[in-house]
């Protein structure tokens, strides 16, 4: 009895990949013993895949909440170690990169207080808790690495400057672009 199911896969093997016309002859069946043979090679391109997640889009920055959180300068930071754990899935080496979009925050001030451009700069980033540096509107190196199934490239967190003579009251936001390159 013949099998179909075999010629099929062999069908779909040669339509999904051309390749040269070769061919073999038996010029002798007498014998129980003969062969045909027929080489094929395969060959395929593999893409650079790469996938980057962010644990989370969005950080409420913290703010000083009293008049006694500005030093005599009246200068005051805070901290905000919640930012996103950022993991890459990659079958190459990697960078990450973030920067600000705008130079400046967008100010929406409260009734009386003045408009202020506050600085992207006043927002510093690390991901290692101990060396900040300011955010730019040009990108900046966040962590690397090489091939992986599934790392944490980095964990950001934030560290927010404020002036008691300029921050005005009022709502501020700032967009920021995280970048997945390879080199």
């Amino acid at each position: 009895m013949r099998k179909f199911v075999p010629f099929v896969a062999v069908a779909a093997l040669v339509a999904a990949a051309p390749v040269q016309a070769q061919s073999c002859a038996i010029s002798n069946s007498a014998s129980a013993s003969v062969n045909c043979t027929v080489g094929s090679t395969f060959s395929m391109t593999m893409p650079s895949l790469m996938s980057m997640t962010l644990s989370g889009t969005s950080v409420t920055l913290n703010t000083p909440q009293t008049v006694g959180a500005f030093n005599a300068n009246g200068l005051a930071s805070t901290t905000n170690n919640d930012g996103p754990a950022i993991t890459v899935r990659s079958n190459r080496s990697y960078r990450v990169q973030v920067k600000a979009d705008a130079p400046i925050f967008d100010h929406t001030p409260q009734a009386g207080a003045a408009e202020y451009e506050k600085p992207a700069s006043d927002v510093e980033f690390t991901v290692n808790g101990s060396t900040y540096t300011p955010l730019s509107i040009s990108y900046q190196g966040v962590g690397s690495g090489d091939a992986t199934s599934s790392s944490v490239a980095a964990t950001v967190g934030y560290k927010t400057n404020f002036d008691i003579t300029k921050d005005q009251p009022g709502a501020y936001n700032l967009s920021i672009t995280f970048l997945l390159v390879a080199p």
